[in-house]
């Protein structure tokens, strides 16, 4: 994921500010999932949940840049 770019248009838009900052939270999430040197099940879903919505959060987020790139943003 490319920080810089979101960075800027986070600056401008408050939605994909949003997204980002949701992205953010949950990389943290899953960085304190992987320290770990057993997971429960229920810890192992909830690792599998985390990137599949980090992934969710990124598409929008580059879905959202595209769409103000061609608005002129």
């Amino acid at each position: 994921m490319d920080k810089e770019l979101i960075k800027k248009y986070a600056e401008k838009y408050p939605d994909i500010k949003e997204l980002f900052e949701r992205h953010q939270k949950l990389e943290k999430e899953l960085e304190r999932l992987v320290k770990k040197i057993y997971l429960t099940t229920e810890e192992e879903l909830k690792e599998k949940q985390i990137k599949k919505e980090k992934l969710y959060l990124k598409e929008k987020i580059y879905q959202l840049i595209k769409k103000y790139e061609k608005e002129g943003g």
